[in-house]
C-alpha cells in the first residue's frame, strides 16, 4: 500500500506538563488504538493536536515535542487556548456534536465559532500539505475536520482523500437548519470516499446533499463536477482478540474476584460505562433503574448498578451541569433505597486502566448501554467480546449504531422509560440458555468485523475509488503494448513526450544526484534517431540542469514545467510566457527570510520561477514557516498574476500559464501520426488533459490519473522505450 497520512483532532500520543517538564503518554480511544499500526511504518504519518495548548509552550518546547513525536511518525498541529475554546469546545462540541445527535444547540454567536472552525481546519490542511507529497493518500477523521478534504482537493486535486465520520449524521429535515451546513457538505465532498457507521447515516447524507443541491446523487455516491465521491457504510469494530483474551490474565481474574466481593457475589451487577456526555443518556439510565427499584421491591438488595462515568469536555458548561444532575440523582437513589449493607448505585467519575475496565466487563451480569443517540458505541462491543464464558446480557439502545449489528441484544428506546425498565427486567430474569445463545451470535459477528477488518475495508475501497465508476486506467499489458508498437512502426511522424524525474531517472533524496545513466543517454539518442528528432523531454528542472545532462542529445528540451523550451537542433531557450522580470527581485528576499528562519531550507532561483526547498528541515520549523510564508505571499501573488505550487517538499512560485499542458498544445501538430506521453506526477496530468483521443498516455506508479495506461516504475518505462527503438530498427532491418 502507498504511504498514508492519518488526520484526526488528536494524535495517538498526548503531551502534558508535569512539574514544568514535558510528559508523553498514549492517548485513549478506539481510533488511536485501532490505527496505531499505521505509525509503525516510517512512510506513514499521523497529523493531529498533541493535547497541550501552545500558550504554555516555548519555541524550544514545541521543537522538542515535534522531534519526539516524529520518532513515532506523528506530527503536531499546535493550537492556542483561544482556538481550543472556539474551534473545539465551541463549534465542534457545542454546535456540531449536539446537532448531529439531535440535541438542542443554544449558542448564539455561531459565526465567530464558525470562523474559528474554518481557520483551524485550514491549519490542519496546511500541515498535511507541508508534510506529504503530491498524489498522497490522506485519511481524515471526524466532525472536527469536515472542511479539510475540500481544502486538500483545491490544493492537490490528485491526492487520494478519504473521510470517516465517527458520529451519527442528522436527517435532511433537521440538517437544513444548520447555518453553515452546505459548506460542511462541500467540505467532506472534497473526498474520494466518505464512510459512515451505518447505511442509515449514508442515506441521510445523500438526502442532505440532494436537498441542499450539493452535487448530484448517483449510483454509490455523489457526483461532484466530473468525479464521483463514493459514499458507503463501514461499521467500526473493536480489537476483539484483546478484549476476548483479557479475562484470561491473572491480573484481571484477581480484579474480578475483588469486584465481586465488593459489590456482592450473589447480586446481579448492572454495569453502565460511558463518557459523561448529554448524548449518552446517563440520567435516563438512572431514572430507569430508579423506576425498577420502585416497582420491583423483590429486586432491592439483589441488584446493584455500577456506573463508570468517564470525564469529558469539562470546559463546557453543559457537561459540568450534567455532572451535577447525575450525581444528584445517584445520591437520591442511594438515599431513598439504600440500606446499611446495600448501596444501589456505585458511581465513579474517572478513567480506569485497561485491566480494571476488562475486569468490570467480566464481572458484570448486565451491561446497560442506552445512549440517546450514538454513532456506534464500542462499549457494547467491548462488553460482549469480554464475555468469553457468555454469561452476560447486553441491553442496548436501538438508536446506537451498534444496534444494527448486535440485533441479539435487548434493544430499548431511551426516550421511552417503560422500554428501559422492561429491558432491565428482561436482562435480570433471562435464562442462562437464552443469554448464551444471544451472546454466541453477537460474539461471532464481532470476531469477523474487528477494527482491523474495518480499516482494511476502508483503505481498500479508498484505493479503488480514484478509478472512475465505470473506467479503469489499465496496466500497459502485452496486448496493448503490441498494438502500440505496431502503430509506432507504421508512423511517419511520431512524437514522444517524456517527463524526467520519476520517468527517465529514479527519484533521489538529493535532487542533484539524479544524473542520467549512460544507458539512459544512449536510449534517448536512439529514440531521437528513430523518431527523426520527435522526442521532447518535459521536466520541472532548471534549464541549466536539463541542458547539462541532456543538451548534447538531438531532442527538444522543456524546463521549469513548461516555462522554457529549447527545440531540437537549436541552442537558444525561449520563454513560453511573458511575466515581468522584476517579480523575482521582490519575492526572493521574502523566501530567503523564511529560509533563514527554517534550518535546512534554501531558495533555488530558476529563470522563470523561485523554489523554496524544505526537504531537510525539521518538521516543526517546516510546518510553521511554510504556513506563514503562504499567508504572506498569497495576496502579493494575486496582484502579480503568479501562483504558488506545492511539490515534493517544495513551494514553487511561477506563472500559472507556464505548465506542461500549454507547451504540449504548442508542440503537437496534425502531422504527428503517433503520440506517446509518459509522466508520473500531478504536473504531467496537464499533458494528458490536452492529448488527442488517439494518443497513448502512460502514468508511472500509483495515483489518480487521466492517462489511459499505467506502468509501475522507471525500469518498466525503459523497457517500453527500448521496445519502441527495436520495433523501428527491426522494420529497417538493422
Amino acid at each position: 500500500m502507498a504511504s498514508v497520512t492519518i488526520v484526526s483532532n488528536r494524535l495517538p500520543i498526548s503531551v502534558k506538563k508535569v512539574g514544568g517538564k514535558l510528559k508523553f503518554y498514549p492517548s485513549s480511544g478506539g481510533l488511536a488504538t485501532g490505527l496505531a499500526s499505521y505509525t509503525e511504518d516510517s512512510n506513514n504519518k499521523w497529523v493531529g493536536w498533541p493535547g497541550i495548548v501552545s500558550d504554555e509552550l516555548t519555541d524550544s518546547e514545541k521543537e522538542r515535542i515535534s522531534s519526539e513525536l516524529a520518532n513515532s511518525n506523528c506530527y503536531p498541529v499546535f493550537l492556542t487556548q483561544k482556538e481550543i475554546e472556539d474551534f473545539y469546545n465551541g463549534y465542534s462540541n457545542s454546535i456540531l456534536w449536539p446537532f448531529f445527535h439531535n440535541m438542542p444547540v443554544t449558542l448564539n454567536d455561531q459565526n465567530k465559532l464558525w470562523n474559528a472552525y474554518r481557520k483551524v481546519n485550514q491549519l490542519f490542511a496546511e500541515t498535511v500539505l507541508s508534510l506529504s507529497n503530491p498524489e498522497s493518500t490522506v485519511w481524515v477523521h471526524d466532525y472536527q475536520l469536515m472542511l479539510v478534504p475540500e481544502i486538500l482537493r483545491q490544493e492537490r486535486p490528485y491526492d487520494l482523500v478519504g473521510f470517516f465520520l465517527h458520529i451519527p449524521f442528522p436527517g435532511a429535515g433537521s440538517f437544513k437548519e444548520l447555518p453553515h451546513g452546505k459548506s460542511l457538505l462541500k467540505g467532506v465532498l472534497g473526498s474520494d470516499l466518505i464512510g459512515f457507521h451505518t447505511d442509515g447515516y449514508v442515506q441521510d447524507f445523500l438526502d442532505c446533499c440532494e436537498l441542499s443541491h450539493v452535487g448530484k446523487r448517483s449510483i454509490g455516491g455523489v457526483q461532484v463536477d466530473d468525479r464521483v465521491v463514493k459514499i458507503t457504510d463501514f461499521p467500526l469494530g473493536i480489537d476483539y482478540t484483546k478484549f476476548s483474551r483479557a479475562g484470561k490474565s491473572d491480573t484481571v481474574k484477581n480484579l474480578v474476584k475483588k469486584l465481586r466481593k465488593k459489590y456482592g457475589r450473589r447480586r446481579k451487577i448492572i454495569l453502565t460505562v460511558d463518557r459523561l456526555d448529554p448524548t449518552k443518556g446517563l440520567v435516563e439510565r438512572l431514572l430507569a433503574y430508579k423506576e425498577l427499584l420502585a416497582t420491583n421491591k423483590k429486586l432491592r438488595k439483589k441488584v446493584v448498578m455500577v456506573m463508570l462515568a468517564i470525564p469529558s469536555r469539562t470546559d463546557i458548561k453543559a457537561y459540568r451541569n450534567l455532572k451535577k444532575d447525575v450525581e444528584r440523582l445517584v445520591d437520591e437513589i442511594n438515599d431513598t433505597y439504600g440500606k446499611r449493607a446495600w448501596q444501589p448505585v456505585h458511581y465513579m467519575y474517572q478513567t480506569v486502566p485497561f485491566d480494571e475496565l476488562a475486569a468490570m466487563y467480566r464481572m458484570a451480569d448486565v451491561a446497560f448501554i442506552a445512549p440517546i443517540k450514538d454513532g456506534m458505541n464500542l462499549v457494547a462491543k467491548e462488553y460482549i467480546a469480554s464475555q468469553s464464558d457468555m454469561q452476560g446480557v447486553l441491553i442496548l439502545s436501538e438508536t446506537a449504531g451498534a444496534a444494527r449489528e448486535l440485533t441479539d441484544a435487548l434493544l430499548v428506546n431511551p426516550m421511552r422509560p417503560k422500554s428501559m425498565v422492561e429491558g432491565l427486567t428482561g436482562a435480570i430474569t433471562m435464562s442462562p440458555k437464552e443469554l448464551k445463545q444471544r451472546a454466541k451470535v453477537m460474539r461471532h459477528k464481532l470476531a469477523t468485523n474487528t477494527i482491523h477488518h474495518w480499516k482494511r475495508a476502508f483503505m481498500g475501497e479508498l484505493e479503488s475509488s480514484h478509478i472512475h465508476m465505470h473506467e479503469r486506467t489499465k496496466y500497459l499489458a502485452k496486448g496493448t503494448l503490441d498494438r502500440m508498437l505496431i502503430d509506432f512502426k507504421k508512423a511517419n511522424n511520431p512524437t514522444l513526450l517524456i517527463d524526467y524525474d520519476g520517468v527517465l531517472v529514479k527519484y533521489y533524496d538529493n535532487p542533484s544526484d539524479a544524473v542520467p545513466k549512460t544507458h539512459t543517454i544512449s536510449l534517448l539518442k536512439k529514440l531521437s534517431k528513430v523518431t527523426a528528432g520527435g522526442v521532447m523531454v518535459i521536466s520541472g528542472r532548471s534549464k541549466k540542469d536539463i541542458e547539462k545532462w541532456l543538451g548534447a542529445i538531438p531532442i527538444t528540451l522543456v524546463a521549469e514545467h513548461g516555462a522554457l523550451i529549447r527545440k531540437n537542433k537549436q541552442k537558444t531557450w525561449v520563454k513560453i510566457t511573458k511575466v515581468s522580470p522584476t517579480w523575482k527581485g521582490i519575492l526572493k528576499p521574502v523566501l530567503q527570510k523564511y529560509a533563514d528562519k527554517t534550518p535546512g531550507a534554501f531558495v533555488e532561483e530558476k529563470e522563470c520561477s523561485l523554489v523554496w526547498h524544505y526537504r531537510n528541515s525539521p518538521p516543526y520549523y517546516a510546518q510553521k514557516y511554510m504556513t506563514v510564508l503562504r499567508r504572506v505571499l498569497n495576496p502579493i501573488l494575486n496582484e502579480m498574476g503568479l501562483k504558488i505550487y506545492r511539490g515534493n517538499m517544495i513551494l514553487e512560485i511561477k506563472s500559472p500559464y507556464a505548465n506542461k499542458g500549454a507547451v504540449t498544445e504548442q508542440w503537437i501538430r496534425p502531422k504527428h501520426d503517433f503520440i506517446l506521453a509518459i509522466g508520473d506526477d500531478y504536473t504531467d496530468e496537464d499533458i494528458f488533459a490536452v492529448l488527442p483521443e488517439s494518443a497513448y498516455s502512460v502514468k508511472v506508479g500509483r495515483g489518480k490519473t487521466l492517462a489511459r495506461y499505467r506502468v509501475n516504475n522507471v525500469d518498466e518505462v525503459h523497457k517500453v522505450l527500448e521496445k519502441l527503438v527495436q520495433s523501428k530498427l527491426f522494420e529497417r532491418g538493422v
